[in-house]
């Protein structure tokens, strides 16, 4: 029985690798070589810690 799950995860590993060969350059695969902007990820962090705090609030008058 254990024989089958090692060839199962062996066969998805191989898939995996097939499909990460086939997805082109090898940037695409390097989460690092993103080219988003310093600002760009400071606004999208700042508006999710606003939305939260903005829960909170909603949550803290339906609450309290």
């Amino acid at each position: 029985m254990r024989e089958n799950d090692e060839a199962d995860v062996s066969g998805t590993t191989a898939q995996f690798r097939a499909f990460v060969d086939r997805s082109g350059s090898p940037e695409t695969t390097q989460p690092w070589a993103m080219n988003a902007s310093g600002n760009q990820v400071l606004k999208l962090a700042g508006i999710a810690v606003g939305v939260a705090v903005l829960i909170a609030i909603i949550a803290f008058l339906f609450i309290g």
